[in-house]
């Protein structure tokens, strides 16, 4: 996984403010073969992975680990302002 320096500047800016120490990847469901990964700020949950990407603490669910590896968590801008978007899951199958 790759997090941008814009996305490190905006993590660290959530996680300041919420007094978090890291962000969680997480299993959302399937979508054509490929798993909908999740993010939020919490810490990790029991079984989880955690690895620390450009400073930033990652906890990545055991189950989706294999999909993580090409992912790119980076800052797109919307209507309402900045936000994260994980790009680049794909299927191990």
């Amino acid at each position: 996984m790759i997090i941008t320096k814009k996305a490190k500047e905006l993590v660290v800016e959530v996680l300041q403010e919420q007094g978090i120490e890291g962000i969680r990847l997480f299993f959302k469901g399937i979508s054509c073969e490929i798993p909908n990964i999740g993010l939020a700020f919490q810490d990790e949950e029991e079984g989880d992975n955690v690895q620390l990407i450009n400073g930033i603490k990652v906890s990545i669910q055991q189950e989706i680990l294999p999909f993580t590896g090409e992912l790119i968590l980076d800052v797109h801008t919307t209507p309402y302002g900045p936000g994260l978007a994980l790009v680049g899951a794909k299927s191990t199958m």
